[in-house]
This record gives structure tokens, sequence and C-alpha cells, in this order.
């Protein structure tokens, strides 16, 4: 009888795997902390290339290359939304270095996902 259910415990927790489970509403104040961290590491990162004195297409392709390689291990960053990033990012760089000709359409290769 022991060895029947001990059979079936094991049984049990070999098919039904438990999974971590968070709570929503930390889980959204996280992933929106997360958005506004990429959004000004991007900005600074931005703002920092240009003021040095280079171009700001290749501003754009550093600081792409910058901030992806910084949240790429971030296991939250495949559920943030890229384009809440994007607005923050234009508003950012608008406000912190005034420059006003980066569109959204140039922050298309701006792809953030998570590398385990």
């Amino acid at each position: 009888m022991k060895f029947f259910l001990v059979a079936l415990l094991i049984t049990l927790f070999a098919f039904f795997q438990t999974h971590p489970v968070r709570a929503a509403q930390n889980s959204d104040q996280k992933i929106s902390k997360l958005e506004n961290k990429v959004a000004k590491k991007f900005s600074k990162t931005f703002c920092n290339s240009t003021g040095f004195g280079i171009s700001p297409e290749g501003a754009l392709k550093f600081s792409l290359g910058e901030t992806e390689v910084e949240f790429e291990k971030n296991i939250l960053i495949s559920q943030v939304n890229l384009e809440n990033i994007k607005d923050q990012i234009l508003n950012n760089v608008a406000d912190a270095c005034y420059y006003f000709d980066l569109t959204k359409s140039d922050l298309d290769k701006l792809s953030l996902s998570s590398k385990k």
C-alpha cells in the first residue's frame, strides 16, 4: 500500500509540473519600471553620443546596440510594450538633448528579447 501511494505521488509530480506565479499588479509595476529604465538608458546614450560629436545616425546605432545588450538578460524584457518605450524615448530625447528629428520609424530596429 505504501509503495502504491509513493508511486502515485511521484507520478503526479512528474506529470504535473508547477510553474512560478507572479502577482499581476506587482509584475505590471516591474514592467512599467523596466520600460522607463530602457527608455532612459537609450535616451542618455543617444544624447551623450551626439554630445561627443557622433552623427545622429551613428548615435542611433550605438544606442540601439547598447540598450539591447544591457537588457537582454532581464527575464521581464519580453513582456514590455515597445510602442510605449519608443514614445518615452522620443520625449526623453527631445527634453534632454533637444534633438527633434528622431522619429518612431528610426526606432524600428529596437528589438528587446530575453537571452536567458
